[in-house]
């Protein structure tokens, strides 16, 4: 878990968090706050759905198919005019119809976000997410789909860690989030 948190974290600094504004017209801070509400969420739903046969085994096949280079070049990733919609195609083969848009009015609410912009970030964060998890899979010797199934399911169930990793991140307001990110797991262990 701490690999794939450090992971992402790494990849969704300042300049990233910026651009990601850019592209769906809302301020940094509304940006930040929804990046930090919807990664922790992402791993949540795509943790409850690899706890089924069928959900684990759609999820180990997007990994098998991503090899995690899209980490390589964030920044050129999220200036891709298609990234939303990669995004949404990646999501609705995981998780099925529905999950991004439940997902998107979730964050417009809790943030003041429009629900299409929040659609729209969790487009482009999936791919990120889905890559971070198919490199921590590499690393990990190529796991199977009960190997990630159990890494995606530590993100479940714990609403606690979840919720102070969303309230966390970038709680300095420097634009780091790995730094905060790296504060949270060094105070559970």
């Amino acid at each position: 878990m701490n690999q794939l948190i450090g992971m992402l974290a790494n990849q969704l600094g300042g300049p990233v968090i910026e651009q990601l504004g850019q592209r769906i017209g809302a301020d940094q801070g509304t940006t930040q706050s929804a990046v930090s509400m919807a990664v922790p969420m992402l791993l949540s739903v795509m943790g409850n759905q690899a706890a089924t046969p069928d959900g684990a085994d759609a999820i180990h096949q997007a990994t098998q198919e991503n090899d995690g280079s899209i980490l390589d070049n964030v920044m050129e990733y999220v200036g891709n005019e298609g990234a939303a919609n990669m995004g949404s195609s990646l999501l609705g083969q995981v998780l099925g119809g529905g999950a991004q848009n439940t997902m998107a009015e979730t964050i417009g609410q809790r943030t003041g976000m429009d629900s299409g912009a929040a659609a729209q970030l969790i487009g482009m964060l999936a791919p990120l997410v889905m890559g971070a998890l198919s490199k921590s899979s590499q690393e990990q010797g190529g796991l199977d789909r009960d190997g990630i199934a159990q890494i995606l399911g530590s993100f479940t169930g714990n609403n606690d860690l979840l919720g102070m990793a969303a309230k966390a991140i970038d709680a300095d307001g420097d634009g780091n989030i790995a730094e905060d990110i790296g504060n949270i797991i060094g105070k559970m262990f």
